[in-house]
Parts: structure tokens; C-alpha cells; sequence
């Protein structure tokens, strides 16, 4: 039973981890290439032809933005079943297991990612939000060139919440990283002993 509880911790560790780079790792590689395109997007043109920089990054972030939606919530689903496991495992070798410390420690870790994963819930409402506004305004520019200092003022509000957001995301992926470690170093300690 212990050991299906590791697979499964294991398991469900990788893929959160891996749905929590995702997102990143799309964004590193559509942005670049937007950039050297010949983007349009219909509506958009004239805030694209008087914002060509922010025009390609607005259309790569609605090609970035599904790969988000897809990734959240599977990063929940996998983030509880790991929960799951880690607290069986916890329980199935509460007498032989790693040193209390060690467990401690692999319980704040997960905490922490926890908590992260939340705050991302929460950070990815309010960069929607601003983003909306923002493609809203960007769009308007197309019927009166008086909505482009509006789009750009949201720019502003928008790059904010993409910072909050981008913090959130490393938080989350450096506790994963963390918890990974410590499993890992209290694996180690259950096979010496």
C-alpha cells in the first residue's frame, strides 16, 4: 500500500509540475515568434497598426491563454491526488519513515505549492480581468483613436497583473521543486535505515 501511495505521490507530482511549466514555457516560445510575424486579427487593426509591438503581443496572448485554461484544472486535480498520497504515505510509514524534521519539512513544501497554486487561481482572475478590459479598449481603437490612451493606461494594469501572476507561477513551481527534493531525501533516509 505504501508503495502505490510513492507511485502515486510521484506520479501526480510530475504531471502538477508539469502542467505548472507549461503555461510558461508556451508563453516563452509564442511570444518570441509573434514578434517576427506578420500578425492580424480581425477588429484589431488599426490598434495593431498603431501598436505593432503591443498588436503581436496581444494576439500571442490568446494563443498563450488557452494553454493556460487547459492547464488549470488538472494543476488542482494532480495537486490533491498528490496531497492524497503524500499524507497516506505519511501515515502507511509513520514508523519507519524519515526523520520528523524531514516530514515537516515536505508538509510546508506542499503547503507552500498549495498555497501557490490558490493564489494563481486568484492572480489568473484578476490578469483576465484587466486583459479584457484591455482587448476591449484595443479594440475599440479600430472605430476612435481615442480609446488608444485607454488601452494603453490598461496595458499598464495588465503588465501588473502579469507580474503578480508570473511571481505566483515560480512560487508555485519552485515548492513543487522543493517538495520533490525533500520526498526524495526522505526516500533515501526509509531505504538506509
Amino acid at each position: 500500500m505504501r508503495t502505490a501511495a510513492d507511485i502515486a505521490f510521484w506520479l501526480a507530482l510530475f504531471l502538477w509540475f508539469s502542467l505548472a511549466l507549461v503555461g510558461g514555457m508556451s508563453a516563452m516560445a509564442i511570444f518570441p515568434a509573434a514578434r517576427e510575424l506578420p500578425l492580424s486579427m480581425e477588429g484589431y487593426e488599426a490598434f495593431i497598426a498603431r501598436e505593432p509591438v503591443l498588436g503581436r503581443q496581444l494576439v500571442a496572448g490568446y494563443l498563450v491563454e488557452r494553454v493556460f485554461e487547459f492547464a488549470q484544472a488538472p494543476r488542482a486535480i494532480f495537486a490533491a491526488v498528490a496531497t492524497a498520497a503524500l499524507a497516506l504515505g505519511i501515515v502507511l510509514a509513520s514508523r519507519d519513515s524519515a526523520p520528523q524534521p524531514l516530514r515537516r519539512l515536505r508538509i510546508t513544501a506542499l503547503v507552500c505549492a498549495i498555497a501557490a497554486l490558490g493564489a494563481s487561481f486568484v492572480a489568473i482572475v484578476g490578469f483576465r480581468v484587466a486583459d479584457r478590459k484591455y482587448r476591449v479598449m484595443a479594440y475599440e481603437v479600430t472605430r476612435d483613436e481615442k480609446w488608444l490612451a485607454e488601452a494603453l493606461f490598461m496595458k499598464a494594469e495588465v503588465d501588473r497583473a502579469h507580474a503578480f501572476a508570473s511571481r505566483v507561477a515560480s512560487a508555485e513551481v519552485v515548492s513543487i521543486l522543493a517538495l520533490a527534493g525533500l520526498s526524495a531525501a526522505a526516500a533515501g533516509v526509509r531505504r538506509r535505515a
